[in-house]
């Protein structure tokens, strides 16, 4: 996306002078890893790529099952990039669906040379598989209140899923088929408490419409949690082979930057893993996108307070540091 204290869930010991990362303790984890898919517009920004290794360092951990992934920009080179980068991570076979009709599109910086440069065996572009019909596969085949999304992109994927209408896959329209089978949804999207941000303005039709009618509780990580949260510079002291060390480097030279996507990945595996943070809090209400793409929060709607966004509190270098260090983190 182009954008204008530890968790105890996760308690880590980080130690500087090594700039190593320690799992010290696994407690308040799930006995049996939770269910996440991922849906991102990877292609934009460079975050995207920075959030898929924080969560395949997650999953190596034990502490996530990645189901699926979901690509709501129209580049043709996404989805094979993002299978590059799962392959490497040793998770070849994690499904990749990618919007079908209109969608954003924009020129990407490394999409195109991940996935000349690193080994995958997915089509690009039109041949990739439908992202709505993968959703409903997917969310048909798990146990009701059991999947946990977390979107880094625009939201043209969920707004489709939800318009989707009962098949053969599922007797259930999108919107119910929602409501049985997702316990939480992880926006990376708007400002809080009010602004205007990458991932909303881009597909405004979409964005009000998830934001309006989505079924289950969401919890959005705005634009000023990730803005000054820096990584990816470490990047430069982990093997040229790395295809996230690559990917940073054609878009920004090895350099930092912040860490929106990242943020909201990490967050949603410790909310599926059913552990809130000590490094941030939440603030309740109700969540609305006007029609030139700004969002305005409210207090309770109705009595509705299914709605929240993150307010930071912990430390800034110390969540940095512990995002880049999964970023850093080899396939096991």
């Amino acid at each position: 996306m182009i954008r204008t204290g530890m968790l105890p869930w996760l308690k880590i010991l980080v130690v500087v002078a090594a700039v190593s990362f320690v799992v010290v303790s696994n407690n308040g984890w799930a006995e049996k890893p939770p269910l996440l898919i991922l849906d991102t517009d990877f292609s934009s920004d460079v975050d995207d790529t920075g959030a898929v290794a924080v969560l395949h360092g997650l999953a190596d951990q034990g502490h996530v099952r990645i189901l699926a992934m979901m690509v709501s920009s129209g580049d043709p080179w996404s989805v094979p990039c993002l299978d590059a980068i799962n392959t490497w991570y040793g998770r070849p076979d994690i499904p990749i669906g990618m919007v079908k009709g209109k969608a954003v599109t924009h020129i990407s910086k490394y999409t195109r040379k991940i996935a000349e440069e690193f080994s995958h065996d997915s089509p690009a572009g039109k041949d990739a598989p439908d992202a709505v019909t993968l959703y409903r596969k997917i969310l048909a085949q798990q146990a009701d209140h059991s999947v946990t999304i977390v979107t880094i992109g625009y939201l043209t994927n969920l707004r489709n899923l939800l318009l989707s209408k009962a098949d053969a896959i599922s007797p259930l329209d999108g919107g119910t088929l929602v409501r049985h089978k997702v316990k939480t949804m992880v926006c990376m999207g708007g400002d809080y408490p009010a602004g205007y941000e990458w991932n909303f303005y881009q597909d405004v039709p979409a964005a009000m419409h998830v934001v309006k009618y989505w079924p289950t509780p969401v919890i959005f990580c705005g634009f000023e949690v990730g803005r000054d949260i820096w990584t990816g510079a470490g990047l430069k002291n982990v093997r040229s082979t790395n295809p996230i060390r690559r990917s940073y480097e054609l878009y920004n030279r090895l350099t930092d930057r912040p860490s929106w996507d990242q943020v909201a990945v990490f967050y949603a595996v410790g909310i599926a893993n059913g552990q809130e943070s000590d490094l941030w809090t939440r603030v309740y209400g109700r969540n609305s996108v006007h029609p030139t793409g700004r969002n305005y929060w409210h207090g309770t709607v109705d009595g509705q307070a299914d709605h929240s966004y993150l307010v930071q509190r912990g430390d800034t270098d110390k969540i940095a540091e512990m995002l880049e260090q999964l970023m850093l983190s080899a396939p096991q």
